[in-house]
């Protein structure tokens, strides 16, 4: 008890001393303490575990992992003299988790009043009246995110890195006998970062109140005394030795290690801390913790040094509910254990299926298709189910089944497929993709180029005949490979009006085609001035012009002849090469032949490969992107 009276009256006088004098103090963060049972069982290590909703007092990027919303709460006396609670909230979205969450503390104590006397208008030491009621309250809002970097920055080296933050707001109030202003407020931010080299493995890094002082990263009282915010670089990291994804399985025992390293980098006075936690789950229901959580003691001597506090904790988990329990030493001092208590849902071991109200049985999801209509068919599960509607248009079952027919268009196809209870409640939704192709009655199941064939048709860069064959086999003109190539590019038709060849006049129908592409020096005509239009391009002149417009590093080394018939001082090699090395050549064999006339499926193969084509092809074929 004289402990406890000494901490309180020691609390009182820090507080009335900071509105005694306007000089700019240390605050306390309550974000520091209420952190969760199962973090305080822990050691307080979490930097490099951060795996559900206490990531948010922690280390944010943690929020990434989340799968499902969760909540959670937290109370306990800390010290057996101040109240803490938490509550806090996290909902994933498609490219993120974000969060909010209350924390607040509270103390309540009888000190003595202290005055200050005068005497002829100077004024005298303290003195004190008798012991009156105080109350010390401190709280913070924390607007929390977390993302996995690789959803933003499509860099190989960032597909294992998550990133988080914490807006906090503060506000504090002092109460009681001679205190006037005595509310403040004020606001900082933490920042985190996660690293998964491993599954078993994970490293994290925290910046706690990052905010500068005089960026607003302060708490400011009504009085004008301002108080900083001491900052913490934390390090942490984890390490499964046993479970899912852990260095070993054995039954359903699951065992993680973490340790925390704790530096203030605005203070090189302060030693670090070290926190060392450990958690075992030997059944899916239960959690056992231990650890411990450096702090600093001051001493007698007036020196600061740090002491070790043994903390416990076990966890029972049950339908997605969590209860945790967290027993926390303080200075070897047993008037100071203080016993935390959590309560969360939204965390599984393993989470139950969704109750399923309705089945589409065909087709598949994510179907290629070629007619331009489907049946849909599909089964009833559960009798709650009274309606059922395909893209908002009611379609009627007989029993527990129903099927319908549904138009398609050529390209992407969504449907939406939603079940109702009697009260017009959504019960379920599916969705069902069909991706429509053009197809050609000549076109084998294995030739080599039937895709890109069908998808540039889907697309309309290419037609086939009037009798639903392509003919890929037949040769192309040097005019109508042109034409092609221009309109694959989504190259905007200019030219001059008067005509550049003597035997392509104004009037030819492939006239500014040709026009354009000599003026992007794609082709030079012959030395007779003529262009031949009609003449079948040899495969040589096809790669050569698909080189110079697609801008193909031509001027690559070529180490090794491409093919067996294309000597290395070959007038082509430079553009054979490139094109080889860029995939556009894939359905040749040994030989290039440069003087066989390209085919209409060649054509359309070397095409697909073009930088225009192959992104509409391959947002074509996403089916991610297009649909609903």
């Amino acid at each position: 008890m004289k402990n406890k009276t000494l901490l309180t009256t020691l609390i009182f006088v820090f507080l009335f001393y900071s509105f005694a004098f306007a000089v700019t103090k240390v605050a306390n963060d309550p974000t520091q303490v209420s952190v969760g049972a199962r973090v305080l069982g822990m050691g307080k290590t979490f930097v490099g575990v951060s795996d559900d909703i206490s990531s948010m007092f922690v280390n944010p990027a943690g929020l990434s992992n989340l799968e499902n919303w969760q909540l959670t709460s937290m109370a306990g006396k800390f010290i057996n003299e101040i109240n803490y609670i938490n509550l806090g909230y996290a909902y994933p979205l498609p490219k993120g988790t974000l969060s909010l969450a209350y924390v607040g503390s509270n103390i309540g104590f009888i000190a003595p009043a202290p005055t200050i006397d005068t005497v002829d208008g100077v004024r005298v030491i303290l003195s004190t009246t008798e012991g009156v009621a105080y109350n010390y309250d401190n709280n913070a809002v924390l607007f929390s995110g977390g993302v996995k970097l690789k959803e933003f920055i499509p860099i190989s080296f960032l597909q294992n890195f998550a990133a988080g933050f914490t807006f906090k707001l503060f506000s504090q109030a002092l109460s009681g006998p001679d205190i006037s202003n005595g509310s403040a407020s004020g606001k900082d931010i933490d920042a985190g970062l996660l690293f998964d080299p491993y599954p078993a493995l994970r490293f994290g890094v925290t910046g706690q109140n990052i905010l500068p002082f005089d960026m607003g990263g302060k708490i400011v009282w009504k009085n004008g005394i301002e108080e900083s915010l001491p900052s913490t670089i934390k390090l942490g990291g984890s390490l499964k030795l046993l479970g899912k994804n852990g260095l070993r399985q054995l039954g359903t025992h699951n065992f993680l290690i973490a340790l925390d390293y704790d530096i203030k980098p605005n203070d090189s006075s302060l030693p670090g801390l070290y926190h060392f936690g450990l958690e075992w789950s030997p059944l899916d229901i239960l959690n056992i913790r231990m650890g411990i959580d450096q702090d600093f003691l001051g001493t007698s001597d007036e020196i600061l040094e740090t002491a070790n506090n043994f903390t416990a904790g076990i966890g029972f988990l049950l339908n997605g509910y969590r209860f945790d329990y967290a027993y926390h030493q303080y200075y070897s001092i047993s008037d100071n254990d203080t016993h935390y208590f959590s309560l969360s849902y939204g965390i599984w071991e393993t989470k139950p299926p969704m109750k399923e109200f309705v089945e589409i049985l065909s087709p598949l999801d994510q179907t290629i298709a070629y007619e331009n209509n489907v049946k849909i068919n599909g089964v009833i599960l559960q009798k709650q189910v009274k309606r059922v509607t395909i893209n908002e248009i009611e379609i009627p079952f007989d029993g527990m089944t129903f099927e319908t027919t549904v138009n398609l268009n050529l390209g992407k196809n969504g449907f939406v497929l939603s079940a109702f209870d009697g009260k017009g409640k959504i019960l379920a939704k599916k969705y069902l993709k069909i991706l429509r192709l053009a197809t050609f009655n000549d076109i084998s199941k294995d030739y080599f180029a039937k895709l890109p064939i069908e998808c540039m048709a889907t697309l309309g860069t290419i037609t086939g005949y009037p009798d639903g064959t392509f003919k890929s086999e037949n040769r192309i003109t040097r005019a109508e490979f042109l034409t092609l190539l221009l309109k694959s590019g989504d190259i905007k038709e200019s030219g001059p009006r008067e005509p550049l060849f003597l035997d392509v006049p104004d009037s030819n129908w492939a006239a500014k085609f040709i026009n354009l592409a000599s003026n992007m020096q794609l082709v030079t005509g012959y030395p007779d001035g003529n262009f031949r239009p009609n003449q079948s391009i040899l495969r040589v002149e096809g790669i050569v012009i698909v080189s110079r417009f697609d801008g193909l590093d031509v001027l690559q080394p070529v180490y090794e002849i491409p093919y067996r018939d294309i000597p290395g001082r070959y007038w082509a090699i430079n553009e054979i090469n490139a094109a080889r090395s860029a995939g556009f050549l894939k359905f040749l064999g040994e030989r290039f032949e440069p003087n066989k006339a390209l085919t209409r499926g060649e054509t359309s193969e070397i095409l697909s490969h073009t930088k225009y084509i192959s992104k509409i092809i391959s947002d074509l074929l996403d089916w991610k992107i297009g649909y609903f």
